[in-house]
C-alpha cells in the first residue's frame, strides 16, 4: 500500500512539473511572438522609409508652374531625356536589379517615350544623340540601383498629375506629345504598388536600406538640379 501511495504521489509531482514546464514554454513562446510583433512595428518597411526620407525633396509642385509655353515644355523634356538616357544605361547594366524588381527591364524605357514626344514637338530625331546627358559613376551597387529606381518611378507617377495641369495650357501638345507623362496609363497606381511590394521584400533591407534611401535622396536632388534650366522663371512667356 505504501509503495502504491508513493508511486501515486511521485506521479502527481511529475505531472505538476510537466504542466509547469509546458506553461513556461507557452509563456516563452508568447513573449517571443510579441517580440517579433514589436520588432515589426518598430521597423517600418523600406517603402515607408523611402517615402519619409525623401518627402521634403520630392515635391513637384514647382515643375513647370505658372504660365507655360510649348517651348518651355520641350526644354523640360530635353532635360529629362538627358537624365533618363544616362540613367537607363546604368540601371540596365545592374545585373542584380532584376533579383529584387523582376520587371526592371520593362520599366527602363522612358528615354524612348521622351524621344517620341520631342520629335512630336519638332526636334529632329538625328539631333537627340547630341543632347546633353547626365553622367553617373559606374557601376551601381544593388542598393544604389534600387534608390535610383525609386526616383524614376516616383517621377513617373507624378507625370500624370503634371499632364493634367499642362493640358489646360497646352492641350494640343499634351494630346500629341505626352507619351512620357502618361507612362503606364491606367496601370500607374498598380505599377507603383508592385514596386513597393518588391522593395519591401528586399532581403537585405535592414543592412542596405540606409544606402537605398541616401541614394534616392541624392537622386531627387540631382534630378532637380539637372532640370533646373527648364524651370527658371521668366518675366514673360509667349504661348506659341
Amino acid at each position: 500500500m505504501c509503495d502504491a501511495v508513493t508511486v501515486c504521489a511521485v506521479a502527481r509531482s511529475c505531472a505538476r512539473k510537466a504542466a509547469g514546464a509546458a506553461q513556461r514554454a507557452r509563456t516563452a513562446l508568447a513573449r517571443f511572438r510579441q517580440m517579433l510583433t514589436d520588432s515589426a512595428i518598430r521597423t517600418p518597411s523600406l517603402m515607408a522609409r523611402l517615402r519619409e526620407g525623401t518627402a521634403a525633396i520630392r515635391e513637384d509642385r514647382e515643375l513647370l508652374a505658372g504660365r507655360v509655353s510649348w517651348l518651355d515644355y520641350r526644354l523640360f523634356l530635353v532635360r529629362l531625356y538627358g537624365f533618363h538616357a544616362g540613367l537607363e544605361r546604368m540601371l540596365t547594366s545592374s545585373r542584380q536589379l532584376v533579383t529584387v524588381i523582376a520587371d526592371a527591364p520593362l520599366r527602363n524605357h522612358k528615354t524612348a517615350l521622351i524621344a517620341h514626344d520631342l520629335v512630336a514637338l519638332g526636334v529632329d530625331r538625328r539631333d537627340l544623340a547630341q543632347l546633353p546627358r547626365m553622367t553617373f559613376a559606374a557601376p551601381f551597387t544593388l542598393a544604389e540601383a534600387l534608390g535610383w529606381t525609386y526616383v524614376v518611378e516616383s517621377e513617373t507617377v507624378g507625370g500624370k498629375r503634371l499632364a493634367r495641369r499642362l493640358a489646360r495650357q497646352l492641350p494640343a501638345e499634351i494630346l500629341t506629345a505626352s507619351a512620357y507623362l502618361g507612362c503606364y496609363g491606367d496601370e500607374a497606381a498598380e505599377r507603383w504598388r508592385e514596386l513597393g511590394d518588391a522593395l519591401d521584400a528586399f532581403a537585405h533591407a535592414e543592412r542596405d536600406g540606409d544606402q537605398v534611401i541616401a541614394t534616392a535622396r541624392d537622386g531627387f536632388l540631382r534630378l532637380r538640379a539637372w532640370v533646373q534650366p527648364a524651370l527658371q522663371p521668366r518675366s514673360s512667356r509667349i504661348h506659341a
